[in-house]
């Protein structure tokens, strides 16, 4: 099988796989997204990171959670590309 073919084919079954899973999965991240029940061990590291499950973030609290985030992940692979 050529190489052309081959992508030809990846893409229609990728297509196909995409049109059967499109309505199950999005029923199932509608469901998880717009919940208002918490998991257990969503409500066990909320308390433990002293955080409201049910407040809104605003964007001083967002910019803030990115800015140690992306902290946290220069440092993490700086320390791993040393070691």
């Amino acid at each position: 099988m050529s190489d052309t073919w081959a992508g030809i084919v990846f893409l229609l079954a990728l297509v196909a796989a995409l049109a059967l899973v499109h309505k199950p999965l999005g029923d199932y991240m509608a469901r998880v997204l717009t919940g208002k029940k918490h998991l257990a061990v969503e409500r066990g590291i909320y308390k433990a990171g002293g955080i409201d499950g049910e407040a809104d973030q605003t964007w001083g609290v967002y910019l803030r959670s990115v800015l140690w985030f992306s902290g946290v992940s220069v440092v993490f692979l700086y320390v791993f590309l040393r070691v």
